[in-house]
Formats: structure tokens, sequence, C-alpha cells
């Protein structure tokens, strides 16, 4: 690749960073939900927050091994 040309996401690692970083946005903030049904000793909503969690974590992981994929692939 010669100096001038500049790599770009393309719409596929676009949308991978895009919706990694929104699901990296709700897990910090996962803990503080959990905490605040925990405060209103509501425990249906505490096993909501905590299997949402626990899903969201799962695609986070599948997120970050597909850009991982996409970037050895240099589609990044």
């Amino acid at each position: 690749m010669s100096q001038t040309q500049t790599l770009c996401l393309n719409d596929n690692c676009y949308n991978i960073v895009h919706q990694l970083t929104k699901t990296l946005e709700f897990l910090s903030r996962a803990d503080r939900y959990v905490e605040d049904a925990k405060k209103a000793n509501d425990s249906d909503a505490e096993k909501t927050w905590n299997t949402i969690k626990a899903d969201r974590q799962k695609h986070a992981n599948m997120l970050r091994e597909l850009a991982l994929k996409e970037m050895q692939n240099k589609q990044f």
C-alpha cells in the first residue's frame, strides 16, 4: 500500500466495531442496573439484568473475535 492510500472501514467492519462499542457501553452500566434492582428489593429485575448482562457479554466476546478475524484478514 502506498503512502497516499489509507485503509477505511467498509460497512461490514464498521457495523462490527459500532455494535461492539454499543455492547461495551451497556456492559459498563449493567452493574449499576443490577445494584438498583437489589436496592429496590426487586429480584425479578435483578435476575433479568444479570441475564441480559451475561448475554451481552457473550455477544461482546463474539464481536471481539469477529473483529480480530477481520483484522487478521486485513479487512480493516
